[in-house]
């Protein structure tokens, strides 16, 4: 009797008599193979219309099941486990405060957070909020914890339970998964538009949550995790991970993404199993496609209800029913998908244009072109490439060599090496930029050089100031290099603080 669930006055019409079978074989293309676990029937018994039967039956069958009972918290605090989350947590962190503080007593500290591990008592630090731009241009609140001990710890917790979540993840969800990503989630959909192409037009309903990361109900996600792991010190430490905040998740958190992930691939499964649908997810945006209009509506007011009544989400208003055939497509990870072929996305096909247009420089033309290539080649953007960069094919796109490089193949730039207070207050050109360079100037060992020009002669200096740094990466990523602009000194007390002002690109 389990296996069956009926809707008992359920709001939504559009399923008030759908008999939903939790073991058969599913409909849509998604999995082809009956479920086996049976933890995701216990969202459907969160519904007030379920009958007190089935929820007395989950719980037998609960007391039962025996999955995941080896992950427990003692792989985490492991020696070995600990020094792997150390060596994969300071990736790109090397010259950061946080590590080289943790490096001047490698061992005690690992020892200690080894023993808060083992003796439950370790807590997450407060942390901050700081505002960051992403490369899609929002402007995103990013919670930041210490690299000792949270960074490592987290690292140390999923390296234990990854192997064991990603099992579990949806098939179609590609965000932030090793081994899949937009390519993948491309290709997903490829397939599913070819082998459904003959009814002649297919339906899409696209999906976003309202500030999903903001709003996401920490009590439901912990019971999602704690009902997959059964071992109280996972528990806990998963604990420390969700509540880290008063509210939501902290976007920029190492295991928030993944989990998240975990936690919606319970709804895919649920309506992929329910309706005759596909859903494609990528992060937070949700794509319902389908052979039937009505099919997919119900799918949609359904998650409409599920994403209310259990995960105490809401969605955007303006969704709109659209449709896939020879002349009408589908736009999702960054490309437009037809029945017969797929093109990027008209507002990157723009951006790769102007930014072609306005560069000057052949070593940052080159670096542009190779950053768009990968797109192109995996969708039928051929024709926009020969447009664009004049080549016969993607492999006549040559670096040139009017540059000298060192041994790591950063470029070396001409000119007398001055310091930034040089130029502080005074009209220049900034021509361009490299990062990470070889140098002896920070004691991380690694710095950013900077190329110049006043008065027709070229200069370069190096600096590791944090915001001037942001600055000339906005300027690389959106192809302002070159412009005329002044370096002011922030900081009136002498110590060394620059802000570029007054550009004109």
């Amino acid at each position: 009797m389990v296996g069956y669930v009926r809707l008992q006055q359920s709001p939504l019409s559009q399923v008030s008599d759908t008999v939903v079978h939790m073991y058969r074989k599913p409909v849509s293309q998604e999995c082809r193979k009956p479920i086996k676990d049976k933890r995701f029937l216990k969202y459907w018994l969160k519904y007030k219309w379920m009958t007190d039967t089935h929820e007395l039956a989950y719980k037998r069958k609960a007391k039962l099941r025996k999955k995941h009972r080896k992950v427990k918290a003692e792989l985490v605090s492991d020696m070995t486990n600990l020094n792997i989350a150390v060596r994969k947590s300071r990736k790109g962190k090397e010259g950061k405060k946080g590590v080289i503080i943790f490096d001047k007593d490698y061992d005690g500290n690992l020892l200690r957070l080894q023993r808060s591990l083992i003796d439950g008592t370790y807590k997450t630090s407060e942390g901050h909020d700081c505002m960051r731009r992403c490369p899609c241009g929002k402007v995103r609140k990013l919670h930041k914890l210490p690299y000792y001990p949270d960074h490592v710890e987290q690292h140390a917790l999923m390296q234990i339970l990854m192997p064991y979540l990603i099992k579990a993840l949806y098939i179609e969800s590609g965000a932030s998964v090793k081994g899949r990503g937009m390519i993948y989630a491309k290709r997903r959909t490829e397939r599913w538009i070819d082998e459904n192409k003959s009814c002649g037009r297919l339906y899409y309903c696209k999906l976003d949550f309202i500030k999903f990361y903001e709003n996401v109900d920490q009590q439901e996600i912990y019971e999602a995790l704690c009902d997959f792991f059964t071992d109280e010190g996972i528990r806990r430490l998963l604990h420390e991970v969700i509540f880290a905040l008063p509210k939501g998740l902290g976007i920029g958190l190492y295991p928030i993404q993944t989990l998240t992930n975990f936690y919606m691939s319970i709804l895919c499964r649920l309506v992929c199993r329910t309706f005759d649908v596909k859903v494609e997810i990528y992060c937070d945006d949700m794509v319902i496609l389908g052979k039937d209009k009505k099919e997919v509506w119900k799918a949609v007011n359904f998650i409409k209800q599920y994403a209310h009544d259990v995960m105490h989400q809401e969605l955007h208003s303006n969704i709109g029913m659209q449709i896939i055939d020879d002349s009408h497509f589908l736009d999702f990870v960054g490309y437009r998908f037809y029945f017969n072929h797929t093109l990027l996305r008209k507002r990157m096909k723009e951006k790769f244009k102007k930014k072609m247009h306005n560069l000057k420089n052949p070593m940052r033309r080159y670096q542009v072109a190779m950053s768009y290539k990968g797109w192109l080649m995996h969708c039928d953007g051929f024709n926009l490439w020969k447009m664009i960069t004049k080549m016969n094919s993607f492999d006549d796109f040559k670096m040139p060599q009017i540059e000298d490089r060192d041994a790591n193949g950063k470029r070396m730039f001409e000119g007398q090496r001055m310091s930034a207070s040089y130029f502080a207050e005074r009209t220049i050109v900034f021509l361009d930029v490299e990062f990470d360079v070889d140098s002896k100037v920070h004691k991380s060992g690694k710095s950013n050089v900077v190329s110049v020009e006043e008065n027709g002669q070229k200069f370069k200096f190096f600096t590791n100031n944090k915001k001037l740094v942001e600055q000339l990466q906005w300027c690389s990523d959106n192809a302002k290099f070159p412009f005329l602009g002044k370096l002011r000194r922030m900081n009136q007390s002498g110590n060394p603080d620059f802000r570029i002002v007054g550009t004109k690109a």
